[in-house]
């Protein structure tokens, strides 16, 4: 397929851009500085006749920039019916063809993790999962093959199976260890509904500068001290249930305030099936809790102002949950309230962490962006990735998985290009 013919296909789904797209700086998602804002252009006519390509699109809307750099792949999973998924990839020098329709794998991270499966077994079951996929492994290794560290692979997901897409392994058995989102720059996105409009996908150099704020469940969680270490340093806007109660935090998220380019919440996270028991903050006092439906009824103006990176260290914060009066295919959760209240990016769980991983995890991603500050937030989660497969001994232990799967279980939506410049008031970078 022609890259042209492709991009031309991509308008058919692209709906609304709220900035410029036009590329401005090179990948792999590394800028030095951010791109000027610029007007917010006009909707797509309903009229205006685009390519088609009904057979190769899944029916799903992409809500991703028309302007898509060469480097980018898609993956869309897609559900059919209740109980399959298939799956089709784009991009202009090689494209998957859709799969056949296939049972879901149960391979969902937050219910194995929370029945106590053993990492172990769930390093297996993704080798097996990974070892049967093999179409898609080798679209990916020609991908790579093709743009080396210039690769970067969406995963629009629009099934509610949580497949852990960034653990399948490239070449399983043949060469351990070879997982998508260790060697690859990986983001997620899906549908989003912002107001009257959808929220779409830019492919474009873009910074987040700025301050820090933070909630910290320091109470009830153990082993805080690390991140509450990092941020003290960067001289943030620090709110700890041993100080203040959470509807404090809140209430400051409500201000209408600028200059904030990172949110930090830290606390417990309750998911359910029921929308209405979804939770951020305590574990057992509702005096205490940030619910879902609540929050969505909140004009969050320092987030939508500021539009900065939220990171949700929460167990669960990154899953998604339908609700009978609304499409199936649109899921609501943490990641995609603070998008449609105005985040550029989303950092969040796909299960439950251990309390003193989350705090380590949070502590080596900051630092991680003070060090390099010309990465994107998407690369310094492929670094941590990489950093901890790296460290896996030839027969790993419990506890040697245990920080494998933590690590694989944060996901990122958003921007593949967007960097994280944290500085404190006062606009000294910390060192």
């Amino acid at each position: 397929m022609m890259v042209d013919k492709f991009k031309r296909s991509l308008t058919q789904r692209a709906i609304t851009s709220p900035t410029s797209l036009g590329r401005t700086k090179q990948l792999p998602f590394e800028a030095t500085q951010a791109a000027a804002p610029t007007p917010t252009p006009p909707a797509l006519p309903e009229d205006v006749e685009t390519q088609t390509e009904e057979k190769l699109f899944p029916p799903n809307k992409l809500y991703i920039t028309m302007k898509l750099p060469p480097e980018v792949a898609i993956l869309h999973i897609y559900q059919n019916g209740e109980d399959e998924y298939s799956v089709w990839g784009g991009n202009g020098v090689a494209g998957l063809p859709q799969t056949p329709p296939n049972q879901p794998p149960n391979l969902s991270l937050g219910k194995l993790v929370q029945n106590k499966e053993l990492p172990e077994k769930i390093r297996d079951d993704m080798s097996y999962f990974s070892h049967v996929n093999l179409e898609i492994r080798k679209w990916l290794k020609r991908l790579k093959y093709k743009f080396g560290q210039q690769l970067c692979l969406v995963i629009a997901d629009y099934t509610d199976f949580e497949i852990p897409w960034e653990m399948l392994e490239l070449s399983p058995y043949e060469s351990p260890n070879e997982y998508l989102g260790a060697l690859m720059t990986t983001v997620r996105w899906r549908q989003i509904i912002s107001g009257d409009d959808y929220v779409v996908l830019n492919f474009q150099a873009d910074e987040c500068c700025g301050n820090a704020v933070a909630y910290v469940l320091d109470t009830e969680l153990k082993g805080v001290g690390p991140e509450l270490d990092i941020l003290e340093q960067l001289q943030a806007v620090v709110y700890r249930s041993s100080q203040h109660p959470i509807k404090t935090f809140q209430q400051y998220l409500q201000q209408h305030q600028v200059g904030c380019g990172f949110v930090y919440i830290s606390c417990h996270g309750t998911f359910r099936g029921n929308l209405r028991e979804i939770t951020l903050g305590s574990d057992y006092d509702e005096q205490q809790q940030l619910k879902l439906l609540a929050l969505r009824r909140c004009q969050l103006n320092l987030v939508k102002k500021s539009r900065g990176i939220v990171f949700i260290n929460a167990c669960h914060s990154g899953r998604e949950q339908a609700h009978a009066s609304i499409p199936h295919t649109y899921r609501m959760g943490f990641v995609e309230l603070f998008l449609a209240k105005g985040a550029r990016g989303v950092i969040g769980t796909l299960g439950a962490v251990g309390d003193s991983y989350a705090a380590k995890f949070a502590r080596e991603l900051i630092e991680a962006s003070l060090r390099s500050p010309n990465l994107s937030v998407a690369a310094l989660l492929r670094e941590l990735r990489l950093r901890v497969v790296q460290k896996l001994p030839d027969e790993p232990t419990t506890q040697d998985l245990l920080p494998f799967i933590y690590t694989f279980m944060y996901v990122y939506y958003g921007n593949p290009m967007t960097v994280l410049r944290l500085t404190p008031p006062g606009g000294q970078d910390c060192v």
